[in-house]
């Protein structure tokens, strides 16, 4: 997708190992490629890289950021629990080959970590921009009910190995949790624009997973 070639050349535009480039732009695609990602792949990236874009002129480090997009689902296997760990592993790995920052390489990795949980750390300096990623990240939780049921589809398919009996209770207690919080969304710009959606959205969802 070319939203996704500009930025790695604009994110990358500090090195001229044009070569290493390339060859991380590739794996990147191919990660995001990988068969059976129907919600977790170029489209998602694309998406939340549109959202970045618009959001620009809150942001502090956009290349944090823009990298945090790039790397946060870059490994993702549904049968594992450790994806934001191993992809915050990958980013740190590409970043320091292509001998980014290093202060900017800790930052990229722990806003990987943080969609773990989609929690804002103590520890985090840029608690600004964290708050943007991770808000970008769940903003899917506000589109509307069409487009919310579409991202629902994709999301059961890539747990297709789970007996529906145990996706619908995993995916029950997670919409609990959401739920439970004080606020979805972080920053005021996606709070008034998705925050009432989303939880319709979500207590919609949940009260068809505990009728069905």
């Amino acid at each position: 997708m070319k939203i996704i070639d500009d930025k790695w050349r604009q994110l990358t535009s500090f090195t001229n190992n044009t070569e290493q480039k390339n060859n991380l732009l590739r794996q990147l695609k191919e990660a995001y490629s990988a068969p059976g990602r129907r919600y977790h792949n170029l489209y998602h990236v694309a998406t939340l890289l549109e959202m970045f874009e618009a959001n620009l002129v809150h942001l502090q480090n956009p290349i944090v950021v823009g990298f945090s997009i790039l790397y946060h689902d870059i490994v993702y296997n549904t049968e594992r629990r450790d994806n934001e760990e191993m992809s915050a592993e990958k980013a740190r790995k590409d970043l320091k080959s292509l001998a980014l920052k290093r202060s900017f390489i800790v930052e990229v990795e722990e806003f990987i970590l943080a969609t773990k949980d989609h929690v804002i750390p103590e520890e985090i300096d840029n608690k600004n921009d964290l708050a943007y990623f991770l808000d970008f990240d769940l903003a899917v939780l506000g589109l509307q009910a069409d487009a919310y049921e579409h991202y629902r589809r994709n999301i059961r398919q890539e747990y297709l190995q789970c007996r529906t009996h145990v996706y619908k209770e995993g995916r029950r207690q997670a919409m609990i949790q959401l739920l439970e919080k004080d606020y979805l969304f972080y920053t005021d710009t996606f709070r008034q624009q998705y925050e009432a959606q989303a939880r319709e959205n979500i207590n919609n969802e949940l009260a068809e997973l505990v009728s069905n």
